[in-house]
């Protein structure tokens, strides 16, 4: 059954709010280059070399936008991104920011430093 017209309105009204949060978001993370929508599973290694299960958000030919359950410090971590192909590529990373996305859950932005490996690990 299609929306009445009335409820098209109601439903425009209730996501509007969202919708400035993400352009306001997306302005935020001051990324340089297109991004691509990019949800995969990575994993993080931090300067401890602890490994940190994630996802990936977005992608640009610059940098990365992640999911974890960790919070993340700005600083330098490497990133493993497995190909449908079977590869991995490792890329050392700066992370720029991490905030809280609620129930235990961050977001991320960094910006790729190295010219990425390539291999099986």
């Amino acid at each position: 059954m299609p929306f009445e017209l009335q409820e098209l309105r109601s439903f425009g009204n209730a996501l509007h709010p969202l919708l400035v949060e993400a352009r306001a978001n997306d302005q935020r993370e001051d990324r340089w280059g297109i991004r691509y929508p990019f949800f995969r599973n990575v994993s993080i290694t931090n300067a401890e070399g602890d490994l940190i299960p994630a996802f990936s958000r977005d992608i640009s030919a610059s940098g990365i936008g992640l999911l974890h359950n960790v919070e993340l410090p700005p600083g330098m971590v490497e990133v493993r991104i497995r190909s449908t192909k079977g590869y991995i590529v490792a890329v050392q990373t700066r992370i720029f920011w991490c905030q809280s996305s609620g129930e235990g859950w961050y977001i991320s932005g960094g910006q790729f430093i190295s010219i990425p490996n390539v291999g099986d690990f």
